[in-house]
């Protein structure tokens, strides 16, 4: 028998889970967010906090042409019509939903603005999108969620930066905008210093903002509450048996339950029965509540599953001793390739990081290509940043601490390495070829927008290619770390789960990690995870109230 009852049981607290209760909330319903861990907001408080969502009304306000149509064709490039993970009935409902989502968050107070030149990753692809499709929330003083404040999530980048920003930062020591930008980090870190704020930006921009609205709405939200399984009763999801601060209890849900949860990247067990080895749930860099509980609980229920194998892949430098730090932007700038044990390339670096990923994987059992050694010259460390170092020289701490490899000659950052020394400088000789041309016969790095977003604007001919020629050189192992497993339950177009007949179990909704990516194993665009988490709390919310 429940000790409680509410119209919807929202379970975790990540965009799709602050989406759905507050749409649940707006329809009349009565909804009771659940979520694990102490803190409020998920694996989107520590994300860049970007949503990509095409046609979006932000895009018709600023006069940017983009179409139902076009990001429906988009999607044909990555998925087919008999993927049952991601159906065309599925696909137009997550296009169809962006505008009534929006219109509804921005009545209740939400800021967006535009990712503008976040282009799409594949924008030469039909359907795709040079301008960018890409939606963030505008920066948050975090002292507006009052008590709440000491139970949010904050970023995993804590600075007063958008992360539409972060590109130009990253130009400090190439070009002018990039150092105004520096200045007016600068200028905001003062501010906040002397004001006493916490300003947000990023993830902790976008959950920080949703946390206001429900709290405002007066949804009620319990954290420390884990799911420990889901009520079925005669096939039928009735509610979710949990724990909440240490007490065991059971939730009658009378509209369903929604498991808005991440998936399972910290949950090494799940990984090593359905991922591809090798793997590890020390190279993640997901919210520590995604250990898979909610997914195994869908699972037992007779949720039917796909892409377990697949993550969001993102290149990442671990050093022991020290955090470990994505290397995305990096790849893209000129002076740097990626390669194999053998001393080949792997894969054009400047494409997306799940692309990147997954290469190497694909790689792997023929040449070692996990980890992956990213090999620069001279000048790309003296003009880029590389992991939030700024440009320079190489720290004695990286060569001291085994962290990084340098060496007057290709020849002997090779032998450091243990890359083949005739493979790595055949390849850098013809790479270097390419960057004379500016046009990369083998994986035509450079050519699409994306691949200059990061780019070096100042380089010529081609703003993602430079020769790797000037010593000395210098060398880091790349593993494929991640940010959420993007496997897991299936379902329909209302959010609905279903068995692996099709058949709907009664009751069950799901977004976000948990179940399966609406792209395939790609990633095809910044925010698409978050996006898609959003959209579909927003409409198993509106189903669930109808």
């Amino acid at each position: 028998m429940a000790d409680q009852a509410f119209d919807l049981v929202v379970v975790g607290s990540g965009i799709g889970g602050l989406t759905a209760a507050i749409t649940a909330k707006l329809e009349g319903l009565r909804p009771l967010l659940l979520e694990k861990t102490p803190l409020i907001g998920g694996s989107s408080a520590l994300s860049g906090g970007v949503l990509w969502l095409p046609n979006n009304p932000l895009m018709a306000r600023a006069g940017i042409a983009d179409s139902r149509e076009a990001g429906l064709r988009y999607f044909e490039n990555f998925v087919g019509p008999d993927d049952r993970y991601s159906t065309p009935a599925r696909r137009e409902a997550f296009v169809d939903n962006i505008a009534p989502m929006i219109a509804a968050l921005e009545a209740q107070g939400m800021k967006y603005r535009r990712c503008h030149g976040y282009s799409d990753y594949y924008d030469s692809l039909p359907g795709g999108h040079a301008a960018g499709r890409a939606l963030e929330a505008e920066l948050f003083d975090a002292g507006r969620l009052g008590d709440w404040k000491a139970k949010f999530r904050g970023p995993s980048v804590d600075l007063p930066i958008r992360t539409s920003e972060g590109a130009r930062m990253m130009r400090l020591g190439i070009t002018l905008d990039g150092k105004t930008m520096a200045a007016k980090l600068a200028g905001r870190i003062a501010a906040n210093k002397l004001t006493g704020r916490t300003v947000y930006g990023s993830g902790g921009a976008l959950q920080g903002r949703m946390l206001e609205i429900a709290l405002k709405l007066g949804v009620e939200i319990w954290t420390e509450a884990a799911l420990v399984d889901l009520d079925v009763r005669d096939r039928r999801v009735e509610g979710v048996h949990l724990t909440h601060q240490g007490r065991s209890t059971t939730v009658r849900a009378t509209r369903g339950v929604l498991i808005a949860a991440a998936g399972f990247a910290r949950n090494l067990r799940m990984r090593q029965t359905h991922q591809r080895a090798p793997i590890s749930d020390d190279w993640t860099y997901a919210s520590p509540g995604e250990t898979g509980e909610a997914l195994e609980a869908m699972m037992r229920a007779g949720a039917g599953t796909a892409l377990m194998d697949e993550a969001w892949w993102t290149t990442s430098w671990i050093r022991e001793g020290a955090e470990a730090r994505q290397i995305i932007p990096e790849l893209a700038k000129p002076h740097a390739i990626l390669v194999d044990h053998a001393g080949q390339r792997i894969v054009n670096e400047a494409n997306s990081y799940m692309e990147v990923g997954r290469a190497c994987y694909a790689r792997n059992p023929k040449a070692k290509a996990i980890p992956a050694w990213a090999i620069l010259d001279a000048r790309h460390r003296r003009r880029y940043f590389f992991g939030f170092q700024p440009p320079g020289g190489l720290p004695k701490a990286w060569i001291a601490n085994g962290w990084a490899k340098q060496d007057a000659t290709l020849e002997g950052l090779a032998a450091q390495c243990g890359i083949d020394p005739a493979g790595l400088a055949a390849t850098v000789e013809r790479f270097n070829g390419f960057c004379d041309t500016g046009v990369d016969e083998d994986y035509g790095r450079g050519k699409s927008a994306y691949n200059r977003y990061y780019a070096d604007p100042t380089n010529k001919p081609n703003a993602s290619l430079g020769p790797i020629a000037e010593p000395p050189f210098w060398a880091v192992q790349l593993w494929p770390g991640d940010v959420g497993t993007c496997g897991g339950a299936v379902a329909d177009e209302h959010a609905r789960v279903l068995r692996a007949d099709g058949s709907v179990i009664d009751g069950l909704y799901a977004t976000g990690n948990c179940t399966a990516s609406l792209a395939g194993p790609n990633y095809v665009g910044a925010g698409q995870s978050i996006g898609a988490s959003g959209v579909f709390g927003y409409v198993a919310a509106k189903h669930a109230a109808a």
